[in-house]
């Protein structure tokens, strides 16, 4: 597990934890607080491992725990105070029977190259009255290109991420998750994902065709820079739209090795009409707090 990975606060109202202490029996309490210690103290001893050997057997172990853990608790109240303190990726969106939240973390390899695990919590019952809940495993595939901005993805053959945000939208009356997430890449470059997702029938496919861009339907968007930079991809709710970084070699002569891409401090965005996700070029952005990246990545003197 390396510092790089991102982490974000569980969305789920705060008053779920306070009902869930008043209600719950305090042996399942116990057993809650237990679970979030060795749960946080298995991604301690991930960051220490000292060889690619040891990583790969605490990262197996974790999903193991992780799949316990889902299937030990029967209601998102007491999965609410348990995921609270999860030390990696954690993105939730929606309520009721649409509400989903997708938790993921990763280890990196010696080689710098990454490992990733992620679980899609879904299919709250309102009926129940603890409100059940499913899940399912993203499985990752090292073996699938994460730049290929035309493919779907089953759970078993996932590229891999660790999500920072969850977006829900409708097409019609069908609920569209757009994923935001974060991967490592390897020691040259960084990647940020683009990626919806849908669930039907119990049945998540990631990476569907909701991105309307000059070229064409996409199924994901992914920004490809270099390791040492950092790059905007962020959700503005209140404008509706998907903000991103356009990037560019740090000479005209680099053109295509994105391990020289960095920010132009020039936006694009996606925004939400019509059932899609519409590209617009040259947007505005307020960006005067930001003191890291007063100037473009490929300006004079760079």
């Amino acid at each position: 597990m390396v510092n790089r990975s991102i982490r974000m606060n569980l969305n789920l109202p705060g008053i779920l934890m306070v009902l869930f202490l008043i209600s719950a029996p305090f042996s399942s309490y116990l057993a809650q607080t237990s679970r979030s210690s060795q749960i946080s103290g298995m991604f301690g001893n991930l960051r220490k491992a000292s060889n690619d050997d040891e990583r790969s057997i605490l990262h197996n172990e974790l999903k193991v725990l992780v799949r316990e853990t889902l299937a030990g608790f029967d209601s998102l109240e007491s999965l609410s105070g348990l995921f609270e303190q999860w030390p990696a990726g954690i993105a939730t969106a929606g309520r009721g029977d649409e509400l989903v939240t997708v938790i993921s973390w990763n280890s990196e390899r010696q080689n710098r190259t990454q490992d990733y695990s992620a679980f899609v919590i879904y299919g709250v019952d309102e009926s129940e009255p603890f409100q059940n809940f499913k899940w399912t495993e993203l499985i990752h595939d090292r073996n699938e290109d994460p730049k290929d901005e035309s493919r779907s993805y089953r759970v078993d053959d996932w590229p891999g991420a660790i999500y920072y945000d969850l977006i829900l939208t409708h097409d019609g009356k069908t609920p569209i998750y757009t994923l935001l997430g974060w991967e490592g890449g390897n020691a040259q470059i960084t990647r940020k994902i683009m990626e919806t997702m849908i669930i039907s029938n119990d049945l998540i496919r990631i990476g569907v065709p909701y991105l309307n861009r000059p070229e064409g339907i996409r199924k994901r968007h992914v920004l490809e820079y270099s390791d040492e930079l950092q790059a905007t991809l962020k959700y503005e709710p209140d404008n509706n739209r998907i903000v991103l970084d356009r990037l560019a070699p740090s000479d005209p002569s680099l053109a295509g090795a994105t391990a020289f891409y960095g920010p132009t401090m020039d936006y694009d965005a996606y925004v939400w009409k019509g059932g899609k996700w519409e590209f617009s070029s040259n947007i505005s952005v307020r960006n005067s707090k930001d003191k890291e990246r007063n100037r473009p990545y490929n300006a004079s003197g760079n």
